[in-house]
């Protein structure tokens, strides 16, 4: 039997929301989190789909879920988010529990049909999809439900053991995010990842409780990123569906191994002072990206509000954590909850009150760039951005970076001022 949890943090109030405005926009107080709808995707196809070698992605996505894709990756639908709601006059409004689920029902209710089943799916010989398989997903994964100390068992999922905790030292492009609005929590995973690997290595001790067949690891977090390390204790079971046994949260890009879903497990049953093996996952959606990363490293946080900071600056704030192009502290952006004047986030293939991952800079044809990540593992922006590689000293060699796949992207500093609110690091 695995033992209490050690920390004795509060838990989380999920219903306190604050709200500022940015150029016209109103901005929620760095809460940020939407869900991968491209991991809603492979719930409903049941299949692991390979996002990155597909040549129309979102057109695939669209025939799944059978809805249009402009629909999928527009906030004031609620796939995204279905407790951030939005407005005419582009005010935001955070729903109960309650209001977000009837929400949600209402636009599944009324999309159908939206779109037509073309060669797309049927190229992956992949079922038609079917409408009560979204509802059931997006019912149970995305929607907020409140917290408990009580084991957190659902009838659809089972909690299953998938793999290995580590095949090799944590790489930036293993942490894919899950069908929940966490993005903030996973960007800063992969954040620290690549400025830091050895720190999620070190992160994971083995408690006396676990073996070799059933390990149990124990993982240290910083409340507001400051004081001693508070632990807690999990095994490598995550919540699965049921039967098929196929993902629900977050992965790795590395089918054989099972980190990424063990830190958000710890992570879960942390911020909700869980005291079982079971945390209940909804209840983390929504976070500070930079204050995920202090929680990770411990340390202290610096933020650029990008309305009120010269493009040159940003590029020069990025440049000042980093060493050889590459950060060597944790850095997060995210975007603003609703686009701001002057922009299209759906053309861009920017998202809107998104993290993402800041992985460093390049001068490039006298061009300065930001490098991100979307820790969907796809879904990269377009526009702006370079193609080719980009490299930077990683430690010990010379990482060279494929741009425009595994969702890493090279963008303007011009451009990404205007497209997003924040930049954040940790140190």
């Amino acid at each position: 039997m695995i033992p209490a949890a050690i920390n004795t943090v509060k838990p989380i109030t999920l219903s306190s929301r604050k709200f500022s405005t940015i150029n016209g926009v109103t901005a929620m107080s760095d809460k940020v989190g939407v869900i991968n709808p491209y991991a809603l995707g492979e719930l409903v196809a049941k299949k692991n789909i390979q996002w990155n070698s597909v040549s129309e992605p979102e057109k695939l996505l669209s025939e799944i879920l059978n809805i249009k894709k402009e629909a999928i990756f527009d906030i004031r639908n609620p796939i995204l988010n279905p407790s951030v709601k939005i407005d005419l006059d582009e005010k935001v409004a955070i729903l109960g529990e309650t209001d977000a689920e009837n929400r949600l029902k209402n636009f599944l209710l009324d999309r159908q049909p939206q779109v037509k089943i073309e060669q797309a799916i049927s190229s992956l010989r992949l079922p038609t999809p079917a409408n009560d398989k979204l509802d059931e997903v997006l019912l149970s994964s995305a929607v907020v439900r409140s917290e408990s100390s009580v084991p957190w068992k659902p009838a659809d999922k089972e909690w299953f053991d998938k793999g290995d905790y580590f095949e090799d030292v944590a790489e930036v492009n293993d942490p894919i995010q899950g069908a929940l609005g966490d993005c903030y929590f996973i960007a800063a995973l992969a954040s620290v990842a690549w400025a830091r690997p050895y720190t999620i290595v070190n992160m994971a001790r083995p408690s006396g409780w676990g073996n070799e067949d059933s390990p149990i690891h124990k993982i240290s977090f910083y409340q507001n990123g400051t004081g001693s390390p508070q632990s807690v204790e999990v095994t490598e079971k995550v919540p699965v569906t049921k039967t098929t046994r196929y993902w629900i949260y977050a992965r790795s890009l590395d089918s054989t191994e099972i980190w990424p879903a063990v830190m958000e497990k710890a992570y879960a049953k942390w911020r909700t002072n869980n005291l079982t093996d079971f945390p209940n996952y909804p209840a983390i959606s929504g976070g500070d990206p930079a204050l995920a990363c202090a929680q990770l490293i411990g340390g202290t946080r610096t933020y650029k509000a990008n309305a009120s900071t010269s493009a040159n600056d940003l590029w020069k704030f990025v440049r000042a954590n980093s060493v050889s192009k590459r950060t060597v502290n944790p850095m997060v952006a995210w975007t603003y909850p609703s686009q701001p004047s002057g922009t299209d986030y759906i053309s861009a293939r920017v998202v809107a009150n998104h993290a993402y991952s800041v992985l460093g800079w390049d001068d490039y044809n006298n061009e300065q760039y930001i490098v991100l990540r979307n820790p969907w593992g796809t879904h990269h922006a377009t526009l702006d951005t370079r193609s080719g590689t980009w490299s930077a000293h990683h430690i010990s060699y010379n990482a060279v970076v494929p741009l425009n796949t595994n969702g890493v992207f090279a963008m303007k500093a011009s451009t990404f001022k205007k497209y997003f609110a924040k930049l954040a690091v940790a140190k």
